[in-house]
C-alpha cells in the first residue's frame, strides 16, 4: 500500500525566480599598506644592530643625549652630522666633527645627497641608510566563504497515493536490525578506531622527535653563523684601524680574507675600502721610499718619491716628510758652502760639493744657492785639473754686503746688494735672501720649529757662516721651541731625539742650563746602554751591536763611551 502524501510537498519555484545556487556572491577589497619610512641601521660600533627611523625634516647624529640619533661612541662628536630632508630625499652634512664624516669611504666636505644602502662612517661607528621612498601598497583580496549547502533529502521513487507524482522522504527504522550483529559492528568499529588512534599517536611522537631534531640543527647553524659574523665584524674593525694607521697593505690583505670567506658580509663597505686601498698602497710605498731616501741624505730621490703621492688620506705623514726635506735642504746648502771655502784645492772635496749642489737642485730646482755653489765647485775642479790657468780676477762686492748684514745693518746691506746685483751674481743672491729673511723674521710666532731653524740657517748663510746681530730674537725663539721638544722627547725616553734637539738649543744658546742637563742625562743613559751592550757582546752579538750603535748616536765623537762603543762595534763586525 503506498505511503500517505507528504504534508510539506516540495514548493515549485515561481515564474521568473532564479533557483538557489547554495553559494553567496564573492566580495573583493584592497587594503592599503603603510608606506615604509627611511631609517639608519647601525652596522658597526657600540650601537651595532640598532635601527633608527628618520622622522621630521632634520635629524642630528652624535654622542650627545639630546641628539636625534644618540650613539654612545667616544670617537663620535657630540653633534657630529646632520641629515636633512630635501625635495629629492635625504642629504647629509658634517657639523665640524673631530673625526669627520664619510659616505662610502669618501670624506663629506659639504652637504651631499644619500642613496639607498649608502654606508655612513662616523669615527668607529657605521650606519647603513635605508631609503623608504619607494614603498608600495599591499593589496588584500578577501572572499566571503560560501554558505553551506543543505544535504539533499532522499525521497521515494514512487508517486503518492493521491496521484500528484510528488516524492516523499523515505523513513527507515533500526528496530528490524539484529542486536548481536549491531554489537559486533560496534566492537569492530572500536578496534579499528583504537588501532587508528595508536598509529596516529605513534606518528605524532615521531613527528615531534623529528621537529625537535630539526630545531636543534637549525639552532646550531644559527649559533655558528652568529659566531662567524662576530669574527668577521672584529676582523673588519681591525682592517679599518689599520687604514687609520696608514698600513694599507696589511688592511687590504685582511679585507680580501674577509671577502673570500664570506662574499656577502658588508659587501659594499668592503668593496669601498678595497678601492681606497688600491689607491693608498702606491702612496704608502712612495712615502716609505721618501723616508728611506731622506734618511740616506738622497734629497732628490726623496723629493721625487713625495711627488708621486696623490689623492691620499695620509696627509700628516706627507707634511712631516716635506718638513724634513726642507730642513735637510737648508743644512745641505750650509754644509756645501763650508766645504767650498774649507777645501777649494781638494779635488775629491770639490767633486763632492758639486754632487751636493746637483742633489739640492734635483729636490728643489728653483733653489737660489745651489747653482752658484755648483759653478764655484766646477771652477775649482777645472783649476785643480788645469793648474796653469791664470787666477780669476776677484770680484768681492758681496763681502761688504755680508759684513754690513753681520753687523746688524739690514738696510745698508740691502742697498749695497741692489747696487752690485746687476754685475755680481752673489749680490743678487744676497738681495733675495735678505728679502726672505726680513719677511719671515716679522712672523716668528707662527713659524714651526723646522721653519725657525731654516731661518736661523739663512741668517748664518747671509752673514758668511756665523750668526748676525739681527738673529737675536730668532735664536731666543728657536731655543725655547727646541728645548720644549727636547724635554718632551726625554720624557718618553727618546734619547736620540732629545740629544738632537738639545744640541740645536746649545748651538744658538751655548750656556742654556736645561739643554746642558739633558745632554748630561743622555750621556749617563748612553753609559748604561754601553754597559748592557758590553755584557751581551758574547751571548747576543746582534743585540750588543744595536746597543753600541745607539750609544754612538747619543754621544759626541770625543766622548769616551762613544769611542768605546765604536771600537766594540768594529770588533763585532769583524767576527
Amino acid at each position: 500500500m503506498p505511503p500517505p502524501p507528504s504534508k510539506n510537498p516540495t514548493a515549485r519555484p515561481r515564474t521568473g525566480q532564479q533557483p538557489a545556487t547554495g553559494t553567496r556572491p564573492r566580495r573583493t577589497g584592497v587594503a592599503p599598506a603603510a608606506k615604509p619610512s627611511s631609517k639608519l641601521i647601525c652596522s658597526a660600533g657600540p650601537a651595532s644592530g640598532q635601527e633608527f627611523p628618520l622622522s621630521g625634516d632634520e635629524v642630528t647624529i652624535g654622542r650627545a643625549a639630546d641628539a636625534t640619533v644618540s650613539v654612545p661612541d667616544t670617537s663620535v662628536s657630540r653633534k657630529h652630522a646632520l641629515l636633512r630632508k630635501t625635495e629629492d630625499g635625504w642629504a647629509i652634512s658634517d657639523l665640524g666633527s673631530g673625526n669627520g664624516t664619510m659616505v662610502n669611504g669618501e670624506q663629506v666636505p659639504e652637504e651631499r645627497p644619500l642613496a639607498n644602502d649608502d654606508v655612513i662612517t662616523l669615527g668607529d661607528s657605521e650606519f647603513q641608510f635605508v631609503d623608504g621612498a619607494g614603498g608600495g601598497a599591499a593589496v588584500a583580496d578577501s572572499t566571503l566563504a560560501p554558505a553551506p549547502r543543505r544535504p539533499p533529502v532522499r525521497t521515494s521513487r514512487a508517486g503518492g497515493s493521491n496521484g500528484t507524482g510528488r516524492s516523499r522522504p523515505v523513513r527507515t527504522s533500526r528496530s528490524s536490525e539484529d542486536p548481536a550483529v549491531a554489537a559486533k559492528k560496534r566492537r569492530r568499529l572500536f578496534i579499528v578506531a583504537g588501532s587508528s588512534l595508536a598509529v596516529l599517536m605513534a606518528l605524532f611522537v615521531g613527528y615531534k622527535a623529528i621537529v625537535k631534531k630539526r630545531e636543534a640543527a637549525v639552532a646550531l647553524v644559527e649559533a655558528q653563523r652568529d659566531a662567524q659574523r662576530k669574527e668577521l665584524t672584529t676582523a673588519f674593525q681591525e682592517a679599518k684601524n689599520l687604514t687609520k694607521e696608514g698600513k694599507w697593505v696589511e688592511a687590504k690583505t685582511r679585507l680580501e680574507q674577509i671577502a673570500e670567506f664570506d662574499p656577502k658580509f658588508e659587501a659594499k663597505s668592503i668593496a669601498t675600502y678595497l678601492d681606497r686601498a688600491n689607491t693608498e698602497i702606491p702612496n704608502e710605498q712612495a712615502l716609505e721610499e721618501a723616508k728611506q731616501a731622506l734618511t740616506s741624505d738622497q734629497l732628490g730621490k726623496g723629493a721625487a718619491a713625495l711627488a708621486r703621492v696623490k689623492n691620499t688620506m695620509m696627509e700628516k705623514r706627507v707634511t712631516e716628510l716635506k718638513e724634513l726635506l726642507e730642513q735637510k735642504l737648508g743644512d745641505k746648502v750650509i754644509d756645501a758652502r763650508k766645504r767650498l771655502s774649507a777645501s777649494p784645492r781638494d779635488l775629491a772635496a770639490m767633486e763632492q760639493v758639486k754632487g751636493m749642489a746637483e742633489d739640492i737642485l734635483a729636490a728643489r730646482p728653483e733653489d737660489r744657492d745651489a747653482p752658484d755653489i755648483k759653478k764655484q765647485a766646477e771652477d775649482n775642479i777645472n783649476r785643480i785639473k788645469n793648474p796653469n790657468l791664470p787666477p780669476p780676477t776677484p770680484e768681492t762686492p758681496h763681502l761688504e754686503v755680508m759684513a754690513r748684514f753681520r753687523n746688524g745693518d739690514l738696510s745698508g746691506a740691502m742697498s749695497l746688494a741692489q747696487a752690485c746685483a746687476s754685475k755680481n751674481a752673489q749680490c743678487r743672491a744676497l738681495e733675495a735672501q735678505m728679502k726672505e729673511f726680513d719677511s719671515k723674521s716679522k712672523n716668528l710666532e707662527n713659524l714651526s720649529s723646522a721653519e725657525l731653524r731654516n731661518l736661523y740657517n739663512l741668517d748664518k748663510k747671509i752673514a758668511g757662516g756665523q750668526s748676525s746681530d739681527l738673529s737675536k730674537q730668532i735664536r731666543t725663539r728657536l731655543a725655547t721651541v727646541f728645548y720644549k721638544e727636547a724635554s718632551n722627547a726625554k720624557t718618553v725616553r727618546d734619547w736620540v731625539s732629545a740629544i738632537q734637539k738639545a744640541q740645536v738649543v746649545l748651538e744658538v744658546d751655548p750656556g742654556h742650563p736645561g739643554a746642558s742637563t739633558i745632554i748630561q742625562e743622555a750621556r749617563s743613559q748612553a753609559h748604561d746602554i754601553y754597559l748592557r751592550g758590553y755584557q751581551l757582546r758574547e751571548t747576543s752579538p746582534d743585540e750588543a751591536a744595536r746597543l753600541f750603535k745607539e750609544v754612538i748616536m747619543m754621544t759626541p765623537p770625543e766622548d769616551t763611551d762613544h769611542q768605546k762603543a765604536k771600537s766594540r762595534l768594529e770588533e763585532l763586525q769583524r767576527q
